[in-house]
């Protein structure tokens, strides 16, 4: 992708915005470079790399007026574009958009600030598994793929100007979630530094009076939502089809302040991929106790969680356990983490990954009701 391409662009938007007075934005660009994390032995082979990259990020400031996110000390939140060589034929290249919120720590007003910087997106791989000419790519077994971030930073504003700089570590995952197989993902820990810029230089938010938060919140009394989420995936042989699979979730959730909503309930699995494997594997293993054929590919779980409340969007973390475990997969416990949001006070849509030991199981698209 020629360099012309991406600059064209950012110059647009820079002198659009050099023309706004009440323009609280601000572009940033970072450099990357890191290693990849061999968070299995069988990906050895794919951990020999220092993969580099940029990103570009394009960021909305929130105000003293926004009281919704007072409590978070007035976040930054955007998108952003990446670009990560991993440096390693097998794996080929990414690029990826994102969504990302910036939170930080400390009084804004000041000019020395930490910010823990967190991204969810979608990324295109340019060279994917193939059984014939990329059989040893088995991070990646599609070009989509689900991308999540976690960077640390301390950034020095007004270095020069209009101008602040920034140094941090930055953790990337990309997987796609077992939609198809193989799917071992890729773990990235790079040392990230940058510069931004801030359209609003004339016009500064005056953070001073606002450090003091307000965490104002409106009491509920216990909540019941229900979910409904499904998708496609596959069991992770190599070759392996894709199937639908189906969940159904329902929990009761309290909220304990303007931030947390504690969740407790449970869920059902019909995951079709997962009768296929109980197939495959009594037809492949019939030596192996229990492999018979006749498992039941159904799962019952109970789960507790936590919701992140960032006004209308949300972050949900939650754990699993199997109560209904009729055939051993993975381990009996699972995570997921995800994103939410609310369309008027009782509809939500959510989109979120499953894994055992994060060793991914499914990326789950869902629609639900909090009543």
């Amino acid at each position: 992708m020629k360099k012309s391409l991406f600059i064209l662009p950012f110059l647009t938007i820079f002198s659009y915005s050099q023309q706004e007075k009440n323009n609280h934005y601000t572009f940033q660009i970072e450099y990357l470079y890191g290693n990849v994390i061999k968070h299995k032995n069988k990906i050895s082979h794919l951990a020999v790399s220092n993969p580099e990259g940029f990103i570009f990020s394009w960021n909305h400031k929130a105000t003293t007026k926004d009281k919704n996110l007072a409590a978070y000390n007035y976040p930054d939140y955007g998108y952003s574009f990446m670009y990560h060589d991993f440096k390693n034929p097998i794996l080929g290249k990414a690029y990826t958009l994102q969504v990302n919120y910036t939170f930080y720590f400390g009084n804004r007003a000041k000019n020395n600030l930490f910010y823990l910087k967190l991204g969810q997106g979608i990324a295109y791989n340019t060279n994917p598994f193939d059984l014939e000419t990329n059989n040893k790519n088995i991070a990646f077994g599609s070009r989509l793929l689900t991308n999540i971030t976690f960077g640390l930073n301390y950034k020095r504003k007004k270095v020069f100007n209009a101008f602040d700089a920034n140094i941090g570590v930055l953790l990337s995952h990309y997987s796609n979630g077992s939609i198809k197989s193989p799917n071992t993902g890729l773990n990235i820990f790079s040392i990230n530094t940058g510069i931004s810029y801030n359209f609003d230089e004339q016009n500064p938010i005056d953070y001073t009076s606002s450090f003091k938060k307000d965490t104002i919140y409106k009491k509920e009394p216990l909540k019941i939502n229900i979910q409904f989420s499904g998708g496609i995936n596959s069991s992770g042989n190599l070759g392996g089809k894709q199937f639908p699979f189906y969940v159904g979730t329902i929990y009761a959730d309290k909220r304990l302040n303007r931030k947390s909503i504690l969740q407790f309930g449970g869920e059902i699995f019909f995951s079709n991929f997962l009768k296929e494997l109980i197939r495959f594997n009594a037809v492949a293993f019939p030596e192996r106790p229990g492999e018979d054929g006749t498992a039941d590919y159904k799962r019952i779980s109970l789960l507790i969680g936590h919701e992140l409340d960032v006004d209308s969007f949300s972050i949900i973390t939650q754990l699993g356990y199997y109560v209904y475990y009729p055939y051993k997969f993975e381990t009996r416990y699972y995570e997921r983490i995800g994103v939410k949001k609310y369309f008027g006070k009782k509809w939500f849509a959510t989109a979120s990954i499953k894994a055992h030991l994060f060793i991914a199981e499914s990326l789950d698209l869902g629609i639900g009701i909090r009543l």
